[in-house]
């Protein structure tokens, strides 16, 4: 039997096959509060403390969701792009709180706009030749993404949105992963039934129970030892490659 027959065998039961897209299938090109330190120099504001800037942008970035989750869907007047401004501004306000004022806006509207660029994201290793293979074996290929509007324009711009049949966003559905409301969203796109649909992420709660959850099949792909091991077997990788070479064989069991 050739790897092509493996893999379409090790996927029959499956019509839809979704990819969380963030430490999945691409990551940043550099950590966020990096690039943060790196435009700000770029702007003129210089004297960025890194581990003040990383601090501050974990800090502020969980004080953010938490009053404003999913990019701010449920808040009024209040639209995603200033969402990240303001968390750019808050930022950035926790590490220089002297920041001259029109600087500060010249950063945060700089880094809101790079962020929809290819500059600041690449492709993990694998992960066309996955979604590709996955394509070619009949399948019906989406994403699922706890992400705002903005990511169509990303994938675009890496060259990745035209291998989606539809890319699904927690600010599109109004829910994020893991509620299961999001993948009963992608369930009514497809008329799919969720025994016929597989979710594959990095994040052990958002995308690999949050679909068991909802009734689908799930594959995590992490280095987190503890979360491969809470997985059922065969169900959990360290990588892309790995991955592939499961389904290249016979090693997968639903």
């Amino acid at each position: 039997m050739s790897n092509t027959t493996r893999l379409i065998d090790n996927l029959k039961r499956f019509r839809l096959v979704t990819f969380d897209i963030t430490d999945t299938l691409v990551r940043f090109s550099k950590p966020p509060a990096v690039q943060y330190a790196k435009t700000a120099a770029q702007l003129g504001v210089t004297d960025i403390d890194q581990s003040a800037m990383e601090a501050c942008f974990k800090r502020e970035f969980k004080a953010m969701k938490k009053l404003h989750p999913n990019w701010g869907y449920n808040t009024p007047n209040f639209t995603w792009q200033e969402w990240w401004t303001s968390l750019v501004k808050n930022i950035f306000l926790c590490v220089k709180p002297d920041i001259d004022p029109k600087k500060l806006q010249e950063v945060a509207n700089t880094l809101v706009r790079i962020y929809r660029t290819k500059e600041c994201y690449s492709h993990i290793d694998g992960g066309v030749e996955l979604i590709d293979r996955v394509r070619n074996s009949g399948k019906k290929i989406g994403v699922i993404s706890n992400f705002d509007p903005s990511l169509r324009q990303v994938l675009k711009e890496i060259h990745l949105d035209e291998k989606f049949d539809f890319i699904m966003t927690s600010y599109d559905v109004g829910f994020e992963k893991p509620h299961k409301e999001i993948y009963d969203a992608c369930l009514n796109k497809c008329n799919i039934q969720s025994n016929e649909a597989l979710h594959i992420g990095n994040m052990y709660t958002m995308d690999y129970e949050g679909a068991r959850n909802a009734g689908w099949s799930s594959i995590l792909i992490t280095t987190n030892e503890e979360d491969l091991e809470r997985t059922q077997p065969t169900q959990g990788y360290r990588n892309i490659k790995d991955l592939l070479n499961a389904l290249d064989n016979d090693g997968i069991k639903w």
